[in-house]
């Protein structure tokens, strides 16, 4: 499931030491959903109460503002009912700076936070009520203050009712009469309706985009205001617009040296450690790119760099520039952050993700039980889809908007077929370096399971009774072990 409505490599680095002298940490998990439910329908009234329907427009400016409000209350149901993460250690944390926000900034009308199990590196806000920080932002960030910038932003979107004014401004330009009588001269044409059609709405939508942009502005405005009335460090909001100008990189920019972690002598499998460079006699210049593709419009954070010279005068020069130190604190944050985002991805079915996010980790970490926990059920899963022909449900496609390092990693794992996934994993857990030590928890029996299933261990059925009796409502139970279909005749 890949989320739609919706760092640096020193904070890598640093975090993992920090994390070793803890007791290790497993992301959270509790079969109880009525909490969450309950904070999700909270969540979804307020949503309900921001967004009225204008009265002085016609009747399908009415129609289409109902159906997107409609819409959009579904949508912080669904986020907050099936990602809030109601954890004992992160979400404390991160409320806790929120709470200082809000006490230095009395004038904010009363807001929410929501911890979001979501491993995109993003946050928004909702309505005016509701800001929603996803995991994966939290575990790119260096340190409080920066993560209270973050927030600060978003909360200036929901003072200054963004939401609400950009829907206003975005239906009342589709329903005017210029573009109404536009569309009745195409429709009228003989020639080239579709394509015309479909630049109106091109136009419509980067008219959208430049107020959007124009918001972003705005937020880091008074954002940065907000900030300024805190105990928090003025000078690293700069530095988070240098975070998220890159933030669609991998953590760190060296390929996956998969022949480190599957190649051994038992399965000489040929394991590339860079994407191929083309062959061909033709390719005699670098391709040209289009303006779109040179332009920052795909990316997640546009406009960062024009963010960061105004944010630069606004500070008058007084910013942080570069990396960085990242307190023992803050940098048990990152490393949990990290792990919470890794099996985000799993959960979401997407098991090219979370192979390649585990991979990218276990290099600073490589003893890391619950990564290589991760890694073994991810090649558990993808080599039951591929057995179940639907490999492609959970492995994305080769794109020029990947980094180079997950495009080799896609490219690996088309190649991969079903018969090499036992000596893949029979490699990656002699690459180990120590032996393997007893399940010790339900991530560890689960993989354990995983990987005598895989290889056809006659252990797998005495693990599959273990975990079931430890775990019953356990958060691997249905995926490792669904309930046969039962396939009932119909009485006519």
């Amino acid at each position: 499931m890949r989320l739609l409505f919706l760092l640096a490599a020193v904070g890598s680095m640093l975090a993992t030491p920090a994390l070793a002298q803890q007791a290790p940490y497993l992301p959270f998990y509790s079969p109880d959903t009525v909490q969450v439910h309950q904070l999700a329908v909270t969540h979804r009234t307020a949503v309900q109460k921001y967004l009225v329907t204008p009265k002085s427009v016609s009747g399908e400016y009415k129609d289409h503002y109902k159906k997107i409000a409609q819409e959009a209350c579904t949508d912080v149901y669904n986020t907050v009912r099936y990602s809030a993460l109601l954890d004992p250690v992160l979400n404390p944390y991160v409320q806790r700076v929120f709470a200082q926000i809000q006490k230095a900034n009395p004038q904010l009308p009363p807001v929410q936070l929501v911890l979001s199990r979501n491993p995109e590196p993003n946050a928004h806000a909702v309505g005016n009520s509701t800001v929603m920080l996803n995991v994966g932002l939290l575990g790119r960030l260096e340190n409080e203050s920066q993560l209270a910038y973050v927030l600060c932003h978003e909360l200036a979107h929901i003072q200054e009712q963004h939401m609400a004014t950009g829907l206003r401004e975005q239906l009342t330009k589709i329903h005017s009469k210029q573009v109404r009588k536009e569309v009745k001269r195409i429709v009228a044409d003989e020639y080239n309706i579709s394509s015309k059609l479909k630049a109106l709405a091109l136009g419509l939508k980067l008219n959208s985009t430049y107020h959007h942009r124009k918001y972003e502005k705005q937020a880091d405005s008074l954002g940065y205001a907000l900030l300024k009335r805190t105990s928090f460090d003025t000078k690293q909001a700069y530095r988070v617009l240098q975070l998220l100008d890159q933030i669609d990189q991998p953590l760190t920019p060296e390929p996956l040296a998969l022949g480190q972690f599957f190649g051994c002598a038992n399965f000489p499998y040929p394991l590339a450690e860079a994407p191929a460079k083309p062959k061909s006699i033709f390719t005699v210049a670098a391709p040209v790119k289009t303006v779109m593709e040179t332009s920052d419009t795909l990316k997640t954070h546009p406009d960062c760099a024009k963010r960061m010279r105004y944010l630069s005068e606004l500070a008058q020069g007084q910013i942080t520039d570069g990396p960085s130190a990242i307190s023992p604190e803050f940098a048990r944050v990152v490393a949990q952050s990290r792990l919470e985002a890794v099996q985000s991805w799993f959960d979401y079915d997407c098991y090219d993700h979370a192979l390649f996010e585990a991979l990218q980790l276990l290099r600073q970490d490589p003893q890391n039980a619950y990564l290589r926990s991760v890694v073994t059920l991810s090649l558990y899963e993808l080599r039951e889809h591929l057995l179940k022909h639907d490999f492609y449900e959970v492995v994305g496609n080769v794109s020029k908007h990947h980094h180079d390092n997950f495009n080799q990693l896609l490219t690996t794992l088309y190649a991969w077929k079903a018969d090499d996934y036992k000596g893949l994993l029979a490699c990656f857990a002699q690459n180990g370096s120590t032996a393997p030590a007893p399940p010790a928890n339900e991530y560890a029996l689960a993989a354990s399971y995983a990987a005598a299933a895989l290889s056809g261990e006659p252990t797998a059925a005495t693990l599959k009774q273990q975990y079931l009796a430890h775990y019953q409502d356990g958060k691997f139970s249905k995926l490792l072990f669904p309930k046969p279909v039962s396939s009932k005749k119909s009485i006519r």
